[in-house]
């Protein structure tokens, strides 16, 4: 893969490709230089005590700049997507790193490589940056240090800070990891070293003995959507660890937090992933220099803020000279309807469109223990545009070229044949021009015309003209033909060439006919659960029926998920107790035939979990599906019975094997709809579950409509709450050493603590447990707008970057 911010440096898939040098290390232009210029002046009038995620992770870079100078830098898939989304790489080099190489696919040739070609000497130096724990890695950072003969230094950075380490249970370490693992590295060095030519990894065993070995701490490999939103690297140990205990009656699935029962996750009961959890949060506190009061709403959230709490009466001694802030920690499973739905807003459409890259991390966790998180790299597609100009021999050739050079891996030589996709994150921040952060709180419409306007201002910058009186769907695609006209044009304007393309890609069909008709569903189903049981579960039945009719608009996988987010509705106007349905057993029956039907009509269309160990059943019932078509399209011209009399003898044993290999596919069928019905009445079953959920569901309603009349989620309400300075119940606050003290002591004589109030701190930060989609990043700033509390610094943060796809994945796992 290629990242936006390099030139002329190579990333292919997973790894970087070895032997391509950089001859000029001067930081690289941006696509658009005016929004880069206004960015800078905005940057540049920020008070210096103002929060921004960007600059602090590229300053936790500067701060280890005498560390990477002159190294080879060594960063996995995870780290990869962080730097990304920062915009690192033209920072690294600045600070004269000589290359940049993939750690999980690691290559003979890295040493080769080289940002400069003032670089004579061999490298001595090795730096690994990676956000997995160090017993995870380790086999990884063995082999890169046996590939490199001349290497006397190896500095390790982690993400994962040394307590975790010693906190996981499947880690070796203890509580004094990080020179527990100086030592590790340094034996196990020495015994490759001695194996010399045996070890397929040595390539010389002049190898030297004496290694210096050094392993640190860097928080802030996150990945910052803008100055003021974040989540964590996808192929990450902190992403990937379970919040919730499966064989829990409360857990929904190992990616979320268990539904809030009022119980304590202590000990053993507190899942890897919510310890972790709070370790990290303690230490991007600290680094962002922010003294916490610290919030919760939900079991998992309460129990990372014990943990917090607990940390910071042990080792935090510099509280005084901290940024005050108020951390609000909130479990996803409090609001699940949020994430489900496909609101307006550009990113969202985007991330839900188009096509992601594969995981390329290689955990040494059991598949059990971890959740696979899609990484946020996509596929944009350039073949449209290729399609279109094959005459035009000028333009076709520069676009060739430009792929090329892009995905070199994908290239042969002898038949020049390319896949004419550019892949990448192009969802990533650049050196002074974040179109992230313009893009975050756009919808739809707005966004596009957002990206019009950049590519207007890119082809007027190159002194190109475009003329169209009337706005339409292809001006994009004829802006970027312009653009692409050029080489150089093209390679200066690549970043919002790839934004263009992809925004063409989902606002052509079938993308937004889908899109426009999930959005159309979802408000029907609003709407029919504020009337009846009756009304909504007849809604559901006829979106599963029209799956089957829709010529492919809604997939099967689509029309469970609106089935999931009836059931999420029915809870919450028509509870019913924990193991019963919402609707009649007449109303559920004729939703699970519509399943079960929709399934036997497409059952290509049947790559769901649930139906795993049916794949050969139901391809082979695809096949029948095409043979009854044909016999169908057949019978029409038969014009004379008699000629059939003499087959049907023939035909009647292996007629009957068949229905009975139907009727067996059919009655397995209705048992896995059986159960995904069970699961259906667990969500249905949550404001029972859990009297806090519906305490809050209830007392936020006076919220749910925004200015726009549109229905809010959780966060947008929670917000306006506590910028209004209104007590939301269920919310906990967890007290300070300094507060638990007065408690227990001077409490006796009046001098107790008051609780703060969140709606009083000037930095308010939101992290959710499990993850958050662009909708809810949109919403809580219209949230601060509405309020008029534009001086308010907020920080929403989240496990993972959700769609409606996802959370389908994470809950029917």
């Amino acid at each position: 893969m290629r990242d936006d911010n390099l030139n002329s440096v190579q990333i292919q898939g997973s790894n970087f490709q070895a032997g391509i040098t950089i001859s000029h290390p001067h930081p690289l232009l941006c696509s658009d230089c005016s929004l880069r210029t206004a960015v800078r002046r905005r940057q540049e009038e920020e008070k210096m005590g103002s929060v921004d995620l960007i600059r602090s992770c590229l300053d936790s870079l500067r701060q280890i700049s005498d560390e990477i100078s002159d190294a080879i830098l060594y960063i996995d898939s995870g780290t990869r997507e962080a730097f990304q989304f920062s915009g690192a790489f033209p920072l690294l080099l600045e600070l004269a790193v000589r290359s940049v190489c993939s750690l999980d696919d690691l290559s003979p040739l890295d040493a080769a490589a080289g940002w400069s070609l003032n670089y004579v000497d061999p490298p001595t130096k090795i730096v690994i940056i990676t956000c997995r724990l160090l017993s995870d890695t380790h086999r990884y950072i063995l082999r890169c240090l046996g590939t490199h003969s001349t290497i006397q230094s190896c500095v390790v950075f982690t993400s994962i800070p040394e307590i975790s380490h010693s906190a996981h249970i499947d880690c070796p370490l203890g509580p004094d990891a990080f020179r527990e693992y100086e030592t590790l590295l340094n034996q196990d060095y020495e015994e490759l070293v001695k194996k010399g030519n045996n070890n397929a990894f040595i390539t010389d065993t002049a190898a030297p003995t004496q290694l210096s070995v050094s392993v640190q701490h860097l928080p802030m490999v996150i990945c910052p959507i803008s100055s003021r939103v974040f989540v964590l690297p996808s192929e990450g140990t902190m992403t990937e660890l379970c919040l919730s205990n499966e064989e829990s009656e409360e857990s929904l699935g190992r990616g979320l937090p268990a539904v809030s029962s009022g119980q304590n996750l202590d000990g053993d009961d507190s899942p890897s992933g919510v310890t972790l959890t709070a370790h990290f949060l303690y230490y991007f506190a600290d680094k962002m220099d922010l003294k916490l009061e610290i919030f919760s709403l939900g079991d998992t959230s309460k129990s990372i803020g014990k943990t917090m709490m607990d940390m910071s009466s042990l080792y935090d001694v510099s509280r005084r000279t901290k940024r005050s802030a108020g951390l609000l920690l909130v479990d996803r499973t409090v609001d699940l309807l949020s994430p489900c739905l496909h609101g307006d807003s550009f990113l969202e459409r985007i991330l839900s469109s188009l096509p992601r890259q594969h995981s390329t991390s290689k955990a040494a966790q059991s598949p059990s223990k971890i959740i696979k998180r899609i990484p946020l790299d996509m596929d944009v597609p350039f073949d449209t545009i290729l399609e279109e100009e094959r005459g035009n021999n000028r333009l076709y050739e520069n676009v060739i070229n430009f792929i090329s050079g892009w995905n070199s891996s994908q290239v042969d030589d002898n038949n020049f044949e390319i896949s004419p996709k550019l892949s990448g994150a192009f969802l990533a921040n650049y050196t002074g021009a974040s179109y992230l952060e313009s893009l975050l709180d756009r919808g739809a419409k707005d966004g596009l015309l957002l990206v019009k306007k950049w590519l207007l201002e890119s082809l007027k910058n190159e002194n190109l003209s475009f003329s169209s009186k009337v706005a339409s769907q292809s001006d994009l695609r004829n802006m970027v033909k312009i653009i692409s006209r050029d080489q150089k044009v093209l390679v200066r304007n690549r970043g919002i060439v790839k934004l263009a393309l992809a925004a063409d890609m989902v606002n052509s069909e079938p993308q937004s006919s889908r899109w426009d008709a999930l959005v159309s569903a979802e408000r029907i189903l609003s709407v029919s659960s504020a009337d009846s049981s009756q009304s909504l579960s007849s809604e559901i039945r006829d979106f599963i029926n029209t799956s089957i009719t829709s010529q492919g608009i809604l997939s099967l996988k689509d029309v469970l998920l609106l089935s999931m987010v009836g059931y999420i509705l029915a809870g919450e106007n028509f509870p019913t107790s924990v193991s019963m349905s919402p609707f009649s057993w007449e109303e559920e029956r004729s939703i699970k035939d519509a399943i079960v039907d929709a399934i036997l009509e497409k059952p290509q269309d049947a790559k769901i979990k649930f139906l795993n160990g049916l794949e050969k059943e139901l391809e082979s019932q695809a096949k029948k599906n095409v043979t009854k078509e044909g016999d169908s399209a057949k019978s029409d011209q038969i014009d004379d019975f008699d000629d059939q009399w003499g087959n049907w003898d023939e035909n009647e044993g292996e007629e009957d094997k068949d229905d009975y290999g139907e009727v067996q596919l059919k009655l397995e069928l209705r048992d896995r709809v059986d159960q995904l019905c069970k699961f259906f009445h667990k969500l249905s079953s949550i404001p029972v579950r859990s009297p806090t959920i519906r305490e809050v569901l209830v007392d936020l309603s006076k919220y749910e409509h925004g200015t726009y009349g549109m229905r809010k989620g959780l966060l947008y309400k929670l917000l306006s709450a506590i910028l209004t300075k209104g007590d939301v119940p269920g919310i906990e606050y967890h007290s300070s050493a300094v507060g638990r003290f007065f408690k227990s002591g001077f409490g006796r004589f009046g001098l107790g603590q008051a609780k703060p109030n969140l709606g009083d701190q000037s930095v308010l930060f939101i992290f959710v447990v499990g993850g958050i989609n662009a909708l809810e990043a949109r919403e809580v700033m219209e949230a601060i707008t509405e309020s008029g509390k534009m001086d308010t610094e907020l920080i929403l943060g989240g496990t993972t970057l959700l769609t409606a796809d996802d959370m389908f994945d994470l809950m029917l796992s």
